[in-house]
């Protein structure tokens, strides 16, 4: 492929749907009743008929459940967490003394991209101290973020993984030569190894931000391009995905070894399958970072971006202020470019590269953040690194914390350059 010094430029508006919170056996029958006409009116909601989530107790048999119920078991996510199909409400399912509880299952949409068709030429790059990427000079994010005074001292060590949890990873693409590890494909049939393709185009734009190939004469640069990228995919080809299938990517990628988890798609509430992978992740020392949506408005908590295990990001553009399409709110910890973002994109769906808008963006300059981070001070905790981008971000909104731009915008060159804190 002949890579051109122009660029297609697209917009992209990210907003998700999906999980629902959770009842338990404990719940009292006007509870369960209550929380369940909630589910049913909640706008932009999407049941998937006859699909339950359901936790079992430990030594409970999923096969014996299902029989008892008159259920199929679809797929075991992982921590004793089961999918059964089924018609069955899934309150009587939670009322079972076998089950911790039970929930209805939601459907995930990634938003539909939106190509603007403009072009411009590119200035000429003339300075040895950069990578030699000849689409750099659109790359704004990287001087930005202070990613050009470390990339040659730190550009990250490839035992720190970053699960890509999205619509795949355009393994064809030349910008991910030698940048992959083994992934999983949980849009197939049967789930299996895999997600090294994307026909929708997101998780490849994602993943262009942390970890496309620097320094090597074609395209872009990635901010972390020395860490390795896992693949996991749970968004088919058009954007389409189940709350269940993200619970399992993130149990799956922790358990084959991300030391960072991006998440650049999110819901409106919050689920007991979902909440239960993210303290997972925590748990095994996992940096879990995700986009915090784009209504441009404060009432909307996505998660996982709200959750309080994420390291929830939104959007700044290239003047260093809050972007309008960013959601806000308290549970905002960092901000990052997301505003006419440049990335890569899959071969088959265009000329290699997009430039994209939504906090979908932003959050992989974080994950990138904290991959460095980890292989700069590899005995920093999640915990820590988490404090150690907090504490080095940029004021850009207003002094300390906010709910526009959390701690601030994430300083990558701080963050890698100053030593964390003595621990005591």
């Amino acid at each position: 492929m002949r890579y051109s010094p122009f660029l297609a430029f697209t917009l992209l508006l990210s907003a998700c749907v999906g999980f629902a919170p959770g009842l338990n056996s404990n719940s009292p029958p006007a509870v369960l009743q209550a929380q369940s006409q909630a589910r049913a009116t909640r706008p932009g909601l999407q049941t998937l008929p006859g699909q339950t989530i359901v936790r079992l107790k430990p030594g409970i048999a999923p096969e014996g459940f299902a029989t008892r119920h008159g259920l199929r078991l679809k797929q075991a996510l992982g921590l004793n967490i089961f999918v059964f199909e089924g018609a069955k409400p899934f309150q009587i399912l939670a009322a079972d003394s076998a089950a911790l509880w039970a929930e209805p299952d939601y459907a995930i949409q990634l938003p539909a991209l939106q190509p603007r068709n403009l072009s411009a030429p590119l200035p000429r790059q003339d300075n040895s101290a950069l990578p030699n990427d000849p689409l750099l000079p659109a790359e704004y994010g990287f001087a930005l973020t202070g990613t050009d005074k470390i990339w040659q001292s730190q550009p990250g060590r490839p035992e720190v993984i970053v699960a890509v949890v999205d619509s795949g990873i355009d393994a064809s693409h030349p910008e991910f030569q030698g940048q992959l590890v083994e992934g999983f494909d949980f849009t197939q049939k049967v789930p299996a190894p895999g997600g090294a393709e994307d026909g929708y185009g997101h998780g490849t734009h994602v993943a262009g931000v942390i970890g496309a190939r620097a320094n090597n004469g074609i395209g872009i640069a990635g901010i972390a391009p020395g860490c390795k990228l896992m693949p996991v995919r749970i968004f088919n080809n058009w954007g389409h995905s189940e709350g269940g299938l993200s619970t399992a990517a993130v149990i799956w990628a922790v358990d084959h070894g991300a030391k960072v988890i991006n998440a650049s798609w999110g819901s409106p509430m919050l689920g007991e399958a979902a909440k239960a992978a993210y303290e997972y992740a925590i748990a095994k020392d996992v940096v879990f970072v995700a986009a915090v949506g784009n209504s441009g408005k404060e009432d909307t908590e996505y998660y996982p971006g709200a959750s309080p295990e994420a390291i929830g990001v939104s959007a700044v553009n290239s003047d260093d202020r809050w972007a309008s399409f960013s959601t806000f709110g308290e549970w905002v910890d960092l901000a990052a470019p997301g505003a006419n973002v440049l990335s890569t994109y899959p071969l088959k769906l265009g000329n290699g590269y997009k430039i994209m808008d939504g906090t979908s963006m932003a959050a992989p300059f974080v994950s990138a953040a904290a991959a460095l981070v980890r292989s700069q001070y590899p005995s920093l905790t999640q915990a820590q690194v988490r404090s150690q981008l907090e504490r080095t971000a940029k004021d850009v909104i207003m002094t300390g914390k906010d709910k526009y731009a959390g701690w601030g915008r994430v300083d990558i060159a701080r963050a890698v350059l100053e030593a964390p804190p003595a621990r005591r």
